[in-house]
């Protein structure tokens, strides 16, 4: 099992409510999101152990011992920043731990660029099914308070 906490505080909505067709409609995977505080910065944090796969401001990706890859995906298209109100913490490869602060982010560039500023948290190539949810949409969560367990295939 694989325990995934949240990266940041906020509000949880269902993955399928997110404004990208690919994150919504799971082709990535399976998990949630999260509709950050209203506050200017956020330190995102890990999401569970594991090594940094791939590293970009806008998102990352934490390969755990488990074989199971989780995407944090920071807002709808901020892509398109160009790292612009990001501030990346640490390199891939690394080896991280579950609440180390990955990315720095100033959500109000996102925002005053119209972008949505949703959090995915996404277990890779997973389906809804070997997820265990610990909250539901509409919940607020704290920042490291537990999302969803991954099950043992």
């Amino acid at each position: 099992m694989l325990e995934v906490c949240s990266p940041l505080s906020g509000t949880i909505i269902a993955l399928e409510d997110v404004d990208d067709p690919v994150l919504a409609q799971g082709i990535v995977g399976s998990g949630l999101a999260v509709a950050p505080v209203e506050e200017r910065w956020h330190d995102v944090v890990c999401p569970a152990p594991g090594k940094l796969l791939k590293v970009h401001p806008h998102a990352f990706i934490v390969f755990g011992r488990s074989g199971i890859g989780i995407l944090v995906h920071l807002g709808i298209d901020t892509v398109k920043l160009r790292g612009k109100g990001f501030e990346v913490l640490k390199a891939e490869g690394e080896t991280v731990h579950k609440g180390e602060a990955i990315v720095r982010w100033d959500s109000a560039v996102a925002k005053e660029a119209g972008l949505s500023t949703s959090v995915s948290v996404i277990a890779c190539d997973l389906p809804q099914e070997m997820l265990t949810l610990h909250t539901s949409p509409g919940n607020k969560i704290a920042r490291e308070d537990h999302l969803y367990t991954v099950k043992n295939g």
